[in-house]
């Protein structure tokens, strides 16, 4: 059964079972409404902006605008979010210096011991940049792994500080609470001009 290339196909029914799209599309585009054919088109609730359908009146999925909606930076997005004093900064960064100190240490043993070991000239530089680059980054997660470590001990002796520090509050006023009554009950013993005994 063959179709005409001038008219698009019929839009097929949802599949057995599902009633609606899912909420991720009701929520981008606002509130839905459905055509004659059973076909579900989506509005959106600024007023302008109404959802694409295709010719045939078939729902089509929305697309993302560019007012909104969830778009991926890109690497190049990512470097020119770097200004240009951030390189003057790099010696700043925590742990940078333990990592590059640690690479140029590795890459220049990597290099001179395959300089050494009969390599050319080339293929030591190689071995030795390479040594840096990976030590350096090993070095750099290294320092990181033990300033997340620090930084949770901190906190821990941080919170028991705070917690012993409440409690002696606590008791402060507790015993504050129990030398006022005493004064008081003193008081009122003294105010008495009979006494039972």
């Amino acid at each position: 059964m063959a179709q005409d290339n001038d008219r698009s196909p019929a839009a097929r029914s949802a599949p057995p079972g599902v009633t609606s799209p899912p909420d991720q599309y009701e929520t981008f585009q606002g509130s839905k409404s459905e055509d004659r054919d059973g076909s579900i088109s989506t509005a959106a609730s600024a007023g302008n902006n109404a959802a694409p359908q295709t010719e045939g009146g078939g729902n089509k999925r929305p697309t993302i605008t560019e007012g909104g909606g969830n778009k991926r930076p890109t690497i190049t997005e990512g470097f020119k979010t770097i200004k240009q004093d951030d390189w003057f900064k790099i010696h700043q960064i925590p742990c940078a210096r333990e990592g590059f100190m640690t690479g140029i240490a590795t890459g220049f043993v990597t290099g001179f011991g395959r300089l050494i070991a009969g390599g050319r000239i080339p293929k030591a530089l190689n071995w030795g940049v390479g040594g840096f680059l990976i030590s350096s980054l090993v070095g750099w997660e290294y320092c990181q792994a033990v300033r997340r470590k620090e930084k949770a001990a901190m906190a821990r002796v941080v919170e028991v500080m705070d917690r012993k520090k409440a409690e002696k509050m606590q008791q402060a006023e507790e015993a504050a609470k129990r030398r006022k009554a005493a004064a008081e009950k003193a008081k009122e013993e003294a105010k008495r001009w009979y006494k039972f005994w």
